[in-house]
């Protein structure tokens, strides 16, 4: 395989994942809607950091990871918080999105050094 056509599979893939990354944003989004009122931004923020920790568990690439966070983020703050009355300031609630994307990306790295230590080992 050449150099150019890896480079080109690697920008598909972060396409792909961008795209699945805005999707995923979205249904938490709403599902974060249905299940918890405006005054219970807790609730929202959870499922939103959840969704964001999944996701950098299964996104290869980490430029993904982060813009579907920034995303998701921005999504919370303007959207999800802004009827929250209890909240004196939606950014507060950031570095839960911050937490549940390093344990995320943490498991990911587990995971392939297991693998790759798994092919390192003899019978």
């Amino acid at each position: 395989m050449s150099v150019a056509a890896d480079a080109e599979d690697r920008r598909v893939a972060l396409i792909r994942q961008l795209i699945a990354g805005a999707g995923a944003v979205v249904l938490a989004t709403f599902a974060a809607v249905v299940m918890f009122p405006a005054e219970e931004p807790v609730g929202r923020v959870l499922v939103m950091a959840v969704v964001c920790g999944l996701l950098a568990a299964w996104f290869s690439d980490w430029r993904a990871t982060i813009v579907t966070t920034a995303v998701a983020v921005g999504v919370f703050v303007g959207i999800l918080a802004d009827g929250a009355p209890p909240t004196p300031t939606a950014w507060g609630f950031t570095p839960i999105f911050l937490v549940a994307v390093v344990l995320g990306m943490g498991n990911r790295l587990l995971r392939l050094l297991s693998r790759r230590e798994e092919g390192h080992r003899r019978p």
